[in-house]
């Protein structure tokens, strides 16, 4: 039974795309994290319960307003919103426990825009447009779960 987490901060794309997967992957789990702050908190729950894969937007908001917020870290302050799921794929590559989670990067970006600003993609991590056939990033994450289940 493959565990899923999406991480989508906009909730007209979360929700369809969490249902999508779930009516696609019926034995799955599809747990959502909507902000790089939830991310970071869950990073602790992810060590116990390893996920077999990651689909993460890139553009990715901090957290939601709300009276008192936590200030974010140095990293987030500098490299801001529009790179925010690159950091989370690099929090997962940099863990020993998570590392070999694969991370579908799922982003109106294109890859040329992120490869242009000087940007990796860390090496657990594959591309995916986003458009609206999911059916495409579907295929994608079955050719994802199939290569994992080969280098076991």
């Amino acid at each position: 039974m493959p565990r899923f987490i999406v991480v989508e901060d906009d909730h007209l794309q979360e929700a369809p795309l969490q249902d999508y997967l779930t009516s696609v992957f019926p034995d799955s789990t599809v747990e959502t994290i909507s902000t790089e702050e939830d991310f970071r908190l869950a990073m602790p729950a992810m060590r116990a319960n390893i996920p077999d894969l990651v689909v993460l937007d890139v553009m990715l908001r901090w957290s939601f307003p709300r009276p008192n917020p936590p200030k974010p870290p140095k990293d987030v302050l500098s490299g801001g919103y529009y790179r925010a799921g690159l950091r989370c794929a690099q929090l997962l590559q940099e863990d020993a426990l998570l590392r070999d989670v694969p991370v579908v990067l799922y982003t109106i970006l294109e890859l040329n825009d992120l490869l242009r600003d000087g940007q990796q993609l860390p090496p657990n991590s594959t591309y995916v447009g986003k458009n609206s056939e999911l059916d495409v990033l579907v295929r994608h994450i079955r050719g994802v779960l199939r290569k994992k289940s080969r280098t076991k």
